[in-house]
């Protein structure tokens, strides 16, 4: 897994997530891809509307512009959608609580460590079948490509998936931002560092041990300053 520093260079874009420049992601498209079920929002009638949902890049274009997904027909978000709509996409990745107790070289308060990355674009819905089938194989090849073999479509059961196309509404975000946070404690000394990792990987709650391997990773890459 790659680790994320810096700023995000794949676009010509004014920064609109607050990330400070220690914490702002190098790679913010690999946060896209390493954590893919994402926060989709988009203004309805009557305010905000948001659905967590799976999106990916339509290709494997590493300057792909644009992302993937659908969700629920039933779904009055997806009833909502609309041609040129502004999306944004929020993908989290891991997050861990740090208390104030494991800073001792550079005493402080508790903070939290997290990553994710911010997806901004223009959304168009997709309701024809045949778009809409194009779209769930990509998907498919993307969750299942880790196994083998890897399921594909083509083995559903008979008729299941045509059966499922009208339940389901499917879209496509042209992408004109991404930005992405890896708080990871980078700004602290190397011995409070040792000591928050040490510690999450004991506490080890939800996201402690995915963020303490973040933190392994950036040491042994030598990214803290």
């Amino acid at each position: 897994m790659e680790l994320y520093f810096g700023r995000d260079t794949t676009m010509n874009h004014e920064r609109r997530l607050y990330a400070p420049e220690a914490y702002a992601a190098r790679e913010p498209r690999q946060i896209v891809r390493d954590y893919p079920f994402a926060l989709l929002f988009t203004n309805g009638a009557d305010g905000p509307l948001a659905t967590s949902v799976p999106i990916y890049f339509e290709t494997d274009d590493p300057a792909e512009t644009r992302l993937i997904g659908h969700m629920a027909r039933k779904n009055p978000h997806a009833q909502a959608l609309q041609t040129g709509d502004r999306a944004l996409a929020v993908f989290a990745g891991p997050h861990a609580y740090i208390s104030a107790g494991w800073y001792r070289e550079r005493p402080t308060v508790p903070t939290w460590d997290y990553v994710t990355a911010h997806v901004r674009g223009t959304l168009e819905p997709f309701d024809d079948d045949a778009t809409q089938l194009q779209l769930l194989e990509r998907v498919t090849d993307m969750v299942e490509q880790d196994r083998d073999p890897a399921w594909t479509m083509a083995q559903a059961p008979e008729g299941k998936v045509d059966a499922l196309l009208p339940h389901i509404r499917s879209f496509r975000i042209e992408i004109d931002s991404i930005e992405g946070v890896t708080k990871l404690s980078q700004t602290h000394p190397a011995g409070d560092r040792a000591r928050v990792i040490d510690a999450l990987e004991t506490r080890g709650q939800f996201g402690d041990r995915e963020i303490a391997a973040l933190m392994r990773a950036n040491e042994r890459s030598g990214e803290p300053s």
